[in-house]
């Protein structure tokens, strides 16, 4: 799944776009020490939905991770900062229409991308006193991702690379929690990412208006969705007696 990181020339605006999202997450990592804070990784399956793969698919499901960190507002309200990687890919469905068996496209990307989200908890499962230690949550927000990839769009087996250039992307989705103890909390969600591009599988390049059947519908966005395990370490602050350093 990290097959985005090969050092090819072509890969520069993803490189370029690593380094960034890197610097940015890191230089945040100093607030990092509250009580209220947690940090985190997570596995995760990525999925897509456009103009080539026009329905779910198990079999299309390609492995990603995030890492993250989690500051808490109040008992309700969280926010989250993650930088993560993933891929995704479909083919053609030749017996789904007239236009997928003509075109039988297909294509393969890599992605990086990072998000700021905003989480609700339905119950206080962080309450000790209340032995209440699990909670539905849903969550939504916005961040960017960048997008390289290998096409065929013409049925002859012919591979074009692509970038799809530094985009905005909105997630949202719902989970679960469960707090293990004081310091570890898993977490199980899916989510729904709007990419605000057609091109993710790289077919709306072509004319729709043609008779060769290699375009798509220019008018649609390209989705992605995303389903994560994850497990997060939350820091807690030492207390010293007073006077104990004086």
């Amino acid at each position: 799944m990290f097959s985005m990181l090969r050092t090819y020339h072509k890969d520069k605006p993803i490189v370029g776009t690593i380094a960034l999202i890197l610097t940015l997450w890191v230089s945040s990592l100093s607030n990092v020490s509250a009580q209220n804070s947690e940090i985190g990784f997570e596995l995760a399956g990525h999925n897509y939905l456009g103009d080539v793969n026009k329905k779910f698919a198990i079999s299309t499901t390609n492995l990603g991770g995030q890492f993250f960190i989690r500051r808490h507002i109040n008992d309700a309200v969280s926010w989250r900062l993650s930088f993560g990687v993933g891929s995704i890919e479909g083919t053609d469905d030749q017996a789904f229409d007239v236009f997928s068996a003509n075109r039988i496209a297909s294509f393969d990307a890599n992605f990086v991308n990072s998000d700021f989200l905003f989480e609700y908890h339905f119950l206080d499962y962080r309450n000790d006193r209340l032995e209440q230690f699990w909670t539905p949550y849903v969550f939504f927000g916005a961040g960017l991702y960048n997008l390289y990839g290998e096409a065929q769009i013409d049925g002859l087996g012919t591979s074009t690379s692509y970038v799809n250039g530094l985009k905005l992307r909105l997630p949202v989705g719902v989970g679960i929690k469960y707090r293990f103890n004081k310091r570890w909390i898993l977490a199980l969600s899916t989510s729904a990412i709007k990419t605000n591009s057609d091109l993710i599988d790289y077919v709306s390049e072509a004319d729709p208006s043609m008779k060769n059947f290699s375009g798509g519908n220019p008018n649609v966005d390209d989705w992605m969705f995303y389903t994560a395990l994850s497990i997060s370490f939350t820091f807690h602050k030492i207390h010293c007696p007073e006077g104990w350093f004086k």
